[in-house]
């Protein structure tokens, strides 16, 4: 039994002798009721034909955003880039990559979406430079203070064998972290790609050029930022070696060793400080009240999360649906008391006064529904966003979109293709990121052209944002009606009790004095189980009604049904959303 579910299962059997009640921090601020939603820039909408998304694309389809209750869109790098790691080695932090249009379309983007009370945020990716950028092509040469933007070894001699600083290795299994450059007679870092190069955080002439990156974005009114990659901006300053791990890989994988100099150092975290207090000084400076905020993205263990609070980020990204705690690591979604044991572990971990947040799906990892099943996306969905704090989504996730299969001669993605023929698939990102199916036209109404960049899902026939909109029960309608039940006053100020129930149940209740109570229950396991409610909550109405249900376990049929909280029989895979009567 790995450690992780020997926690969870302590937190079950506590829960079962005494269950637990958790007080939400009402919200105050906008972002802090936010249904975030991460665009694929390049796979979501091209409205010029040539087969790839672009910002006027987005532009086009902000009315799917306020139809289904989405308030804020994130975009990731918008940067001008040579495109080797999908934009995020940026050779130019203020322009934007000529494949996804101009600054003027970002400018409309951001006005459009304004107008309709959407929310922009874009990626800042402070950790490395493209190897393109002007600052590294003057470091090349020498020339001050570029050289000293990056981090710098000469290397170690054992005998007259030159060889590299340390055995640190990159996140992308390529091996070394370390690239010699002939010109200096010295090695560069990179923690990410060989063509992604490592600034140098300790020289705060580094600070000063990306809190004026900050300032150019802000000028052009976003609203927040998502921090890239927070646990690698600082490493171990005496390059100590790293030891081995566990783990039976090969000597060039990431995982091959324990990253106690490379990863989660201290001072990473005074960084996103000074960057937020950028923002706001930014902010206060224009003398309005307009409140932005920023979200850090890292794969590390529970503990190296949640101090991002404590350092002025407004929260960590939770990827405990996706990765459990290292970036290694598959989140464990087995059973119900994996669920349970992900919900509790947040909020019991999380500093008093903060925002949790939950996302179930990014451009890094397989589709939600691929990993867990299409059976199971609605209820992991429904409750998600039904408990407090901030959902994270990704785009095509609530059409139920799954991954796509591509041959070694489609895939893309420059990580994959570095790999052989029979090992890309373990490494490519492509599949969950083909083109959005809009409707069963050409292209799935992605594009005009009648062959994208990436191949569309063959499912796109049916699978499609114009179907499940006609549709009387999908994927869609449910995401989009258990968003607008976090407009209620109970969601946003009403305690909330999370349960494991008979071993197989997850069940969710949301109360207020005065308010009518919102229950969520997922049933995880194929088998059918009844459900006495008396037994898990209190305060709950004797009769509740079904409000929402998944699609494919026939309760849908039910929708409107009034079902005794002390019986109520959920079908195997089955899920609901159940309202009751005003709290006594």
């Amino acid at each position: 039994m790995s450690a992780l579910r020997l926690f969870y299962l302590i937190l079950a059997v506590s829960a079962s002798i005494h269950a637990i009640t958790y007080n939400v921090t009402v919200p105050t601020e906008w972002w802090q009721t936010n249904v975030m939603y991460e665009i694929w820039i390049e796979s979501f909408k091209d409205s010029d034909g040539n087969g790839k998304g672009d910002l006027n694309g987005i532009k086009s389809k902000l009315d799917h955003f306020v139809d289904m209750g989405v308030t804020c869109i994130w975009l990731p790098p918008i940067y001008e880039t040579p495109m080797i790691d999908s934009g995020y080695d940026i050779s130019n932090f203020i322009a934007v990559n000529s494949l996804y249009g101009t600054l003027d379309d970002f400018d409309a983007l951001v006005t459009a979406a304004h107008k309709l009370g959407l929310k922009v945020i874009i990626d800042f990716v402070p950790n490395h430079t493209s190897d393109e950028h002007e600052w590294f092509l003057k470091a090349k040469q020498g020339i001050e203070p570029y050289y000293s933007y990056y981090v710098w070894n000469k290397g170690v001699y054992y005998g007259d064998y030159l060889s590299y600083p340390n055995n640190w290795l990159d996140v992308f299994n390529d091996g070394t972290a370390w690239e010699w450059v002939d010109e200096r007679e010295a090695y560069y870092l990179h923690q990410f790609s060989v063509h992604e190069v490592d600034l140098n955080w300790r020289n705060p002439l580094v600070m000063t050029e990306m809190k004026n990156v900050l300032t150019f974005w802000l000028d052009r009114n976003v609203d927040g930022f998502r921090i890239d990659a927070v646990p690698y901006y600082v490493e171990s300053s005496t390059l100590e070696n790293e030891t081995r791990s566990d783990k039976d890989v090969d000597s060039t994988n990431y995982i091959y060793l324990n990253h106690t100099q490379t990863k989660d150092q201290p001072e990473n975290y005074p960084l996103v400080q000074e960057w937020k207090e950028h923002i706001n000084n930014y902010t206060a400076s224009k003398g309005n009240d307009k409140v932005r905020f920023i979200c850090s993205e890292g794969y590390s263990d529970i503990d190296y999360i949640m101090k991002w609070y404590d350092y002025d980020d407004d929260f960590p990204f939770n990827f405990n649906f996706i990765r459990a705690g290292d970036i290694a690591n598959e989140a464990v979604l087995d059973t119900a008391e994996d669920i349970y044991g992900i919900f509790v572990e947040w909020l019991d971990n999380m500093p008093s006064g903060k925002t949790a947040n939950w996302v179930l799906g990014n451009h890094d990892f397989s589709r939600i529904a691929t990993r867990i099943g299409l059976y199971r996306t609605d209820g992991l969905h429904m409750s998600v966003l039904l408990m407090p704090g901030v959902f994270t989504m990704f785009n095509g996730d609530e059409l139920g979109m799954t991954d796509t299969y591509l041959t070694w001669e489609e895939t893309l993605d420059h990580s994959a293709c570095s790999a052989t023929n029979t090992t890309y698939s373990l490494i490519s990102r492509d599949p969950w990121r083909t083109p959005f199916q809009w409707d069963n036209t050409t292209s799935a109404g992605f594009s005009t052209n009648s062959t994208p960049f990436l191949k569309v899902n063959p499912n796109y026939l049916t699978v499609n944002l114009a179907t499940e909109k006609e549709a009387d029960f999908s994927h869609y309608k449910n995401i989009q009606q258990a968003i607008a039940l976090r407009n209620t006053t109970v969601w946003r100020e009403g305690t909330v009790d999370v349960e494991l129930i008979e071993d197989q149940v997850v069940g969710i209740a949301r109360q207020l004095d005065g308010e009518e109570p919102i229950v969520v229950l997922i049933n995880w396991e194929n088998s059918t189980v009844t459900v006495d409610l008396d037994n898990y909550f209190d305060g709950l109405p004797d009769e509740l009604s079904l409000k929402i249900a998944d699609i494919y376990s026939g309760l849908s049929a039910k929708i409107g049904d009034t079902y005794s909280k002390s019986s109520i029989e959920l079908p195997e895979y089955g899920s609901m959303v159940l309202l009751g009567t005003t709290s006594a």
